[in-house]
């Protein structure tokens, strides 16, 4: 389900997610003019989820951080409350495929993978009671050489979970145009 999309630089929010409770929420406490608070909390939830956001490969902790920062109409004091994240929820539950997912869950498992390798002076600084390294260096070396391969194939995937929306998008939309004498002809 589309409930809101980047379009010319612009979210832009169907209607109809207001009707949703957990969004509606965040629409009712919003006693601005505009619903400025509603719509920056909005933004933030799209680019604290949507897999095309460049914020996504940034932990959690570090993601919430920058996004308060660079979404100015938020406010310094602006905090993820209950409201926010059944929000998240509920989008996450909307709008994520399974192949979505699978590609997450495996951005996860590469930064976990950089974060390893971004210790291995510690790593091979550990001994055990005898005095040996506890981390053999060939280990580390070899999971260096697989580095190139798992970038590639993380790129591949965002490209099949991107080639999925596209498809999902074509499905849902329809054509908009009759081809010539679809639409039968006029009697005269």
């Amino acid at each position: 389900m589309k409930l809101f999309q980047m379009e010319n630089w612009t979210l832009v929010v169907s209607e109809e997610i207001w009707g949703l409770s957990a969004f509606n929420k965040l629409l009712q406490r919003d006693k601005t003019k505009d619903k400025i608070r509603a719509n920056a909390e909005v933004l933030f939830i799209f680019y604290f989820c949507d897999i095309k956001s460049d914020y996504l490969m940034m932990p959690e902790d570090k993601r919430i951080e920058e996004l308060k920062h660079d979404i100015t109409e938020l406010g310094p004091t602006w905090e993820v409350d209950n409201l926010v994240k059944d929000a998240i929820e509920l989008y996450k539950k909307l709008s994520q495929t399974v192949i979505e997912k699978l590609y997450a869950q495996s951005l996860q498992s590469a930064s976990d993978i950089g974060d390893y390798l971004e210790h291995t002076a510690a790593l091979l600084a550990e001994r055990d009671n005898y005095g040996k390294p506890t981390i053999d260096i060939s280990k580390i070396t070899m999971a260096v050489q697989k580095v190139p391969k798992l970038m590639a194939d993380l790129k591949a995937a965002y490209k099949e979970v991107i080639k999925e929306q596209l498809d999902n998008d074509n499905k849902k939309k329809g054509s908009k145009k009759f081809n010539t004498f679809e639409d039968g002809l006029i009697e005269r």
